[in-house]
Formats: structure tokens, C-alpha cells, sequence
């Protein structure tokens, strides 16, 4: 069977194990937020429509790291559940339509003194309140992850100038945008086997075997994805390793 059905096969499987740990079910709820990001990847980059799967790499960095913190940090629960309950609170303000606004205008009192406390703690924060570098750091992404991958999913995500100038000058480049829908998914494999195994190792499921097996056939076409781009550039073996 090819990687990613095995993947949402196995974040499946986790995600619907019965439990009464509060702990493990939020974590298995962020699990399919992964997962249903990770299958919209394999779709679009299955038709090589590289930006759209860089864009949906950057949320999938964000909602893995999110994920495996949680995990991580069990008394941290209260903290993730009450920024989901601030921005609520955020978002039931900023409603346009009349008569919603409204139907909602007694809980929008009732909830004023509430969300005025939430506002103050974590404002623009995310819910560990932790920067995007050290949120990595604390999911166990390896180091350089920041620059090397998602600086520029993020840059495509957000519509900025690189996507389409190089040497000063602006064009359209699909068929380099096309190539970038085989190293996103290969990062998303990544990204999704290191959730897993988190996950795995802090709630001890004993899913060992079957993450070891997927974490060597992901490594493999990793490094088959390298061979190719070491081919195409023309850089020996020896220095593409410094």
C-alpha cells in the first residue's frame, strides 16, 4: 500500500481508540483536524498543484505542532480549551449580520466581562503562548525545519513576492510550482509520522512496529526525492551532504 492511505489508516485508528482520558480524546480531536489537512495535501498534490499544497503545508505545520504540544503537556489542557473558548467569544463579536447580531446580543453582554479576561492573557497569542521557533523546538521538529521548510510554505501561503520573482523580475512559474507538490507531501509524511509517533510514545499505544515501518519507506522517498534533485543540479553526493 502506498504511504499516505497507511497514514490516515493509522491517525484513524488512533483517533477512534475508546477512552476516558480527557487528555487523549482532545488529542485524538486534533488528530483528524491533521489528518482531514494531510488528505486535502495528498489532493491537490496528487494533481501537482504545488502552492496550494505548500499553503496547506503551512497550516498543517501549525496544527501539528498544536497537536503534538498538547500532547506533550497534559496540564496545558485547560489553557488550549480556554483560547478555543476566547476566540469564541472573538469571533461572535465581529458578526455582521443584523439580525444574528442581534439574537446574539444577550450572550455578547453576558460573556463581555469573560472575554475581556481571555483578551488580556492571550491577545494575538497562540493558546502555549509560545513563539513559531520555540514551538517547533518543543514538537521535536528537527532543526533548521523553520527555515529550510516552512519559511517558504508560509510565504506561499501568504501570497507574498517570492512566489513569483526571482532575479528581480516577476513571472508565472508552473512548472516549478508544479515540482513543489513532491517535496510538500514528502514534508507532510513527516510531519504527520512525527505527530504520531508523539502521540504514541506519551499515551504509550503500542504502535511501535507499524510507525517504524512507515518512518523507513517516508525516509526512503525522501532520500530517492534528494538523489533526484542532486541529479537535476549537478551536485556530487559529498557536497550536497555538507
Amino acid at each position: 500500500m502506498a504511504i499516505s492511505p497507511r497514514i490516515v489508516e493509522l491517525a484513524e485508528q488512533i483517533s477512534k481508540l475508546p477512552t476516558e482520558d480527557e487528555h487523549l480524546h482532545a488529542v485524538q480531536a486534533q488528530i483528524v483536524v491533521a489528518s482531514d489537512l494531510y488528505r486535502g495535501m495528498v489532493q491537490v498534490c496528487s494533481d501537482r498543484n504545488g502552492l496550494a499544497g505548500e499553503a496547506l503545508l503551512r497550516s498543517l505545520f501549525e496544527g501539528i505542532t498544536s497537536a503534538i504540544i498538547l500532547a506533550k503537556h497534559c496540564p496545558w489542557l485547560k489553557d488550549f480549551v480556554r483560547h478555543g473558548r476566547f476566540t469564541e467569544l472573538r469571533m461572535m463579536r465581529v458578526i455582521q449580520v443584523d439580525s444574528l447580531k442581534e439574537r446574539l446580543a444577550p450572550q455578547i453582554a453576558a460573556t463581555e466581562s469573560e472575554f475581556q479576561k481571555l483578551l488580556a492573557e492571550f491577545g494575538d497569542k497562540r493558546w502555549h503562548k509560545m513563539g513559531t521557533t520555540a514551538s517547533f523546538t518543543e514538537a521535536e521538529f528537527q532543526p533548521g525545519m523553520y527555515d529550510r521548510y516552512y519559511r517558504r510554505a508560509s510565504v506561499i501561503a501568504h501570497g507574498q513576492p517570492y512566489v513569483t520573482v526571482r532575479d528581480g523580475k516577476i513571472e508565472a512559474r508552473r512548472a516549478v510550482w508544479e515540482r513543489l507538490s513532491i517535496g510538500a507531501l514528502i514534508m507532510a509524511d513527516l510531519l504527520m509520522l512525527c505527530l504520531l509517533t508523539v502521540v504514541n510514545r506519551e499515551f504509550k499505544l503500542a504502535l511501535g512496529d507499524k510507525l517504524i515501518g512507515l518512518q523507513k519507506d517516508v525516509d526512503a522517498a525522501a532520500s530517492e526525492d534528494m538523489n533526484k534533485i542532486r541529479k537535476a543540479a549537478g551536485i556530487p553526493g559529498e557536497e550536497l551532504r555538507l
